[in-house]
């Protein structure tokens, strides 16, 4: 099984990928693309619409802070042709605040314990998302990679994409790749290490809370052979929070800012990401 579905970018300058799903049989409803979410979300609204119960709680790590969630199981979730079933969601009004934050009304967010069922390929020139079942192949391509790059996921409570990546021609350093993130993190430490000159900015929004930050700018950043020259970033101690969860360094986050420029290839299976 392969298929291809659209998708639209919400929120101008920091843009969100949503998608057009179909939960528990109904839909169609909006979520999220989020390779940054461990368990993919539901609003509660959406919760009572398709009677899904609560049957725990728990505590997350967004990007602001600590979150407190509930836990359900979906029927199944649809993405396209691409189908898993019984599938294990968090409920939390968080995602009402995102939807505020980029003019949106979003109804979910798809994490890692969907998408690591299929290859993912996001082709942002063309505003498409394709999956593959894990099982298949690998993915044909007819242009030549800037990147093919070993990745592994940082824990079980918190699978993130890991990779390494060059920071103005330096490292490697520890990033996250994360489609859920509209400008690229770094830590204040590595912003120290390198004297970047950065600006205070009004606070992001991320899961959790509000997140204080400034903004900057890296002469390149690169994985691999795929580099970006004058890339702004964020500059934020949230990483610290973030890099106690999953009990690793963590340097920077990789968001869409740089993603745009290519088309991004995540093959959970073989722990593989292919730039092109």
């Amino acid at each position: 099984m392969q298929d291809e579905v659209s998708f639209r970018l919400a929120g101008g300058a920091q843009p969100l990928i949503l998608l057009t799903v179909r939960a528990g049989g109904a839909g169609p409803f909006e979520f999220i693309l989020d390779t940054g979410a461990g368990t993919s979300l539901i609003t509660p609204e959406l919760a009572r619409q398709l009677n899904v119960a609560e049957t725990a709680h728990k505590d997350g790590v967004g990007a602001g802070g600590r979150v407190r969630v509930a836990l359900g199981r979906l029927a199944s979730l649809e993405v396209g042709a691409a189908r898993v079933e019984d599938l294990e969601v968090a409920i939390t009004d968080e995602l009402q605040r995102i939807g505020l934050a980029v003019g949106a009304k979003i109804d979910g967010d798809v994490g890692y314990n969907f998408l690591k069922n299929f290859r993912v390929t996001i082709d942002y020139a063309r505003y498409m998302l394709r999956l593959d079942q894990a099982t298949e192949g690998e993915l044909e391509s007819g242009a030549p990679a800037r990147a093919r790059v070993k990745f592994r996921i940082a824990h079980p409570a918190k699978p993130l994409v890991l990779i390494e990546a060059l920071v103005n021609g330096a490292g490697p350093f520890q990033f996250a790749l994360d489609t859920g993130t509209s400008t690229t993190l770094i830590s204040g430490e590595l912003a120290q290490g390198f004297s970047l000159q950065s600006t205070s900015v009004p606070d992001m929004t991320g899961a959790g809370g509000s997140v204080q930050a400034a903004v900057g700018m890296l002469e390149t950043l690169a994985i691999e052979n795929a580099a970006q020259r004058d890339v702004q970033v964020m500059v934020s101690d949230v990483l610290t929070m973030l890099g106690g969860a999953i009990g690793a360094r963590l340097d920077g986050i990789i968001g869409y800012n740089y993603l745009k420029e290519f088309k991004v290839g995540i093959d959970y299976q073989r722990e593989m990401l292919t730039l092109e």
